[in-house]
């Protein structure tokens, strides 16, 4: 299996509409996760940065290589706050990824959040009040293919 930075490539965890890059010319290709995961792909057609991309120093496109720590599962959250409180938290958490079907998408692992979307959360929380011994249900390291 390929690897990135010692992280297993999961092409499953790469989005369809991901652009890899193939300029090996650019300086930055050693540092850049569309060149690095360009270098493993096994599909013969998609989303590519071509090279007029990079000009005078610079590439729009560049894409710094980073290990997250995405989560899934919000049932640990739930576990220790007041009942009055968890529908207006679960309510605001739809609302800011997108939705009912969204939300349960993150719950299951299908679709795993940020390090960010993480500390957004924990935020709401503390703006109740809590504070102490929040985690999510599950944690994956994994490369950030995000935007």
């Amino acid at each position: 299996m390929a690897t990135i930075n010692g992280i297993p490539l999961n092409f499953n965890e790469i989005p369809l509409s991901w652009r890899f890059c193939f300029c090996d010319g650019c300086p930055k290709h050693q540092d850049c996760l569309r060149y690095q995961s360009g270098l493993h792909v096994k599909v013969t057609q998609g989303f590519a940065i071509f090279p007029p991309a990079y000009q005078q120093g610079d590439c729009p496109h560049f894409k710094r290589i980073r290990v997250i720590k995405a989560a899934y599962g919000f049932r640990s959250l739930f576990s220790e706050i007041k009942e009055k409180d968890g529908s207006e938290l679960r309510r605001k958490i739809k609302y800011y990824l997108g939705g009912h079907g969204t939300y349960y998408r993150y719950n299951s692992g299908e679709k795993l959040l940020t390090p960010e979307q993480q500390q957004w959360i924990l935020n709401l929380f503390a703006k109740r009040g809590y504070t102490e011994g929040l985690s999510f249900d599950h944690y994956h390291e994994m490369l950030d293919f995000s935007s």
